[in-house]
């Protein structure tokens, strides 16, 4: 029953539904069959594949039961810092003559993304009455897009903000804040289908900046490689794609080139590019059964098969091995990974809870010191983030992201110690072979040697 609402789910919507969604969706369509009066699951396919408003009414209590809408204003300061610093002033001096600009946040959930971006724009375009300046904001749930469209929130959606933000907020009934009407008017907001809907279209073309941040995660690798094309055909020649970090990790990018910046990648469609539709990526081969394994051979398989889960944003899955480790010994890679996964997934206390547990085993590991400061990092808590980061380097003092990390923290209030620390994080990238891989910022050793010089 489960698994052929599954395919259909995916087929429609792109969603790839994990294990820990099951018990969700199963009790979802217990209460529909049975407030339909509908026998069984046939019945239901049928009426959801139906072409009619029936139907589509259907599909929304569907995506409305089964995602989970969850943002704030500002969200991720790295990717904020280059909007503001690099992406928008570029597009608004290349832009000049023809004073357009067109931006596009797609899965916008409840409005914070988008009109984070309409506050950017302000800023940095003072003239902006002058410019025909589109800002959309499109989800596929029509429950999350009145709620962007009334700009009344709670001071959850602005935990990570300062007064220049909460300037353009009044206080509302039942404890909310109302968005001021000016900056409301400025935001456009549609229901889009990213994997149904046609486009480009009249509306959602020759666009100048995309934003499409943690959608994919929830995305089958298809869905993904579909919608980034008809994403390549939407943008406009150098025009920008920016995602959640890691989200398009092995898939294909036609016609788009990888830009990075230390907080995060950034992907443009080439100049005279001709997108060209996704090759399907064949199976990786089998390895050969292997007659003898050492215990160092068992641990960097399981390594591996953790990592490939996480990368292809499989995030259930890295739990489910986890869980079956953690079942047969008390392990380190177990509690680690499953950091990662619950980190990614925004949920910081199980994070948090695996992390302690982890160093419980590995008093010296930079890593969980790392990734315990991006937790207290994301929740507005910088002062302990930089403890973090500092116990990370006593942990390891060749642990490079510490450094380059303290620096961004650095970068406003002390720049004395920023350029300490980027000196010594050039230092380390130099003694490493130009080649070597740095996963935590999806680039090699040599780029980032450039970035920093």
């Amino acid at each position: 029953m489960l698994t052929q609402f599954k395919q259909l789910l995916t087929h429609y919507t792109g969603l790839a539904l994990s294990e820990t969604d099951h018990d969700k969706a199963y009790k979802f369509l217990q209460s529909r069959l049975a407030e339909l009066k509908t026998p069984d699951l046939a019945g239901y396919v049928q009426q959801l594949t139906a072409n009619s408003l029936r139907a589509d009414q259907e599909w929304q209590l569907v995506v409305q039961a089964l995602t989970v809408p969850e943002s704030f204003f500002l969200r991720d300061k790295g990717q904020m810092h280059i909007l503001q610093q690099h992406i928008l002033p570029e597009l608004i001096q290349r832009n000049r003559h023809q004073r357009q600009l067109r931006i596009w946040s797609a899965g916008c959930s409840t409005g914070e993304e988008p009109y984070s971006l309409a506050m950017l724009v302000q800023k940095l375009l003072p003239d902006a009455h002058e410019w025909d300046v589109l800002i959309l904001g499109s989800d596929i749930n029509d429950k999350v897009l009145a709620k962007a469209r009334a700009g009344l929130y709670s001071r959850w959606s602005l935990r990570d903000v300062g007064p220049e933000v909460l300037a353009y907020f009044q206080p509302a009934q039942q404890g909310l804040l109302a968005l001021d009407p000016d900056l409301r008017e400025k935001v456009t907001f549609r229901r889009v289908n990213l994997l149904q809907t046609p486009f480009p279209d009249l509306e959602i073309n020759k666009i100048d900046l995309i934003l499409c941040r943690n959608v994919f995660i929830y995305f089958d690798q298809a869905a993904i490689a579909a919608v980034v094309e008809k994403f390549v055909q939407t943008l406009n020649p150098e025009g920008f794609l920016l995602t959640g970090h890691g989200e398009l990790y092995q898939q294909p990018l036609y016609g788009l080139q990888t830009r990075l910046y230390l907080e995060s990648v950034v992907y443009q469609r080439s100049a005279q590019s001709s997108s060209r539709s996704p090759a399907v990526l064949p199976d990786l081969p089998r390895p050969a059964a292997v007659p003898t394994l050492t215990a160092p051979d068992i641990a960097k398989a399981r390594i591996a098969t953790l990592d490939q889960a996480y990368q292809a944003g499989d995030y259930a899955q890295v739990l489910a091995i986890a869980q079956t480790l953690l079942s047969q010994q008390n392990d380190f890679d177990a509690h680690y990974w499953s950091a990662k996964a619950f980190a990614s997934l925004g949920q910081y206390p199980a994070a948090e809870a695996r992390l302690h547990a982890a160093l419980a085993l590995n008093k010296r590991s930079a890593a969980c010191y790392y990734l315990l400061a991006h937790i207290r990092e994301a929740q507005g808590d910088s002062q302990q983030a930089t403890e973090l980061l500092n116990k990370a380097i006593i942990a390891d003092e060749q642990f490079i992201p510490a450094y380059l990390e303290l620096a961004a923290l650095y970068e406003y209030d002390e720049p004395l110690k920023c350029q300490q620390m980027r000196g010594q994080a050039l230092n380390l990238l130099q003694k490493l072979p130009p080649k070597q891989y740095l996963e935590e910022f999806a680039a090699h050793a040599q780029d980032l040697i450039l970035h920093l010089q």
